[in-house]
């Protein structure tokens, strides 16, 4: 009995040809993979840029409102400081006056009616400090 080189010679091209195959069809699935990686990092990308430019929108919305309350808090504390001021100078006058002419102190002196006082809600707030 000879051997049948052709019989081997077919089965091993069998072999080889189911191998190639094989090799081809797990490249062939790799690549899908690959391909549907792909495709979700490119959704993903998409959504961070999204929520990036919305963010991005929020920020210089936040900064501007941020510059406009601080310009409000400035500006408020801008009269706040002039009220201020002012009423200090009005309470400097007045004690200057006061000192300087007694006529204008024992009227400041007078006890202020109870009608007018009503008007204040505090009977302490004029007349007798």
């Amino acid at each position: 009995m000879g051997v049948n080189i052709t019989g081997y010679a077919a089965i091993l091209g069998l072999i080889i040809a189911m191998g190639a195959g094989l090799v081809a069809y797990h490249y062939k699935v790799e690549a899908r993979d690959a391909v549907a990686a792909q495709q979700a990092a490119e959704r993903s990308l998409k959504t961070a840029l999204d929520v990036n430019a919305d963010n991005e929108k929020t920020m210089t919305a936040q900064a501007a409102e941020n510059v406009r309350v601080d310009k409000l808090a400035g500006d408020l504390a801008d009269e706040v400081e002039a009220a201020n001021n002012s009423t200090l100078n009005m309470a400097k006058a007045l004690a200057d006056l006061r000192a300087k002419n007694a006529d204008v102190d024992a009227y400041l002196r007078l006890p202020i009616p109870d009608a007018i006082r009503g008007l204040y809600g505090n009977p302490k707030a004029a007349g007798g400090h």
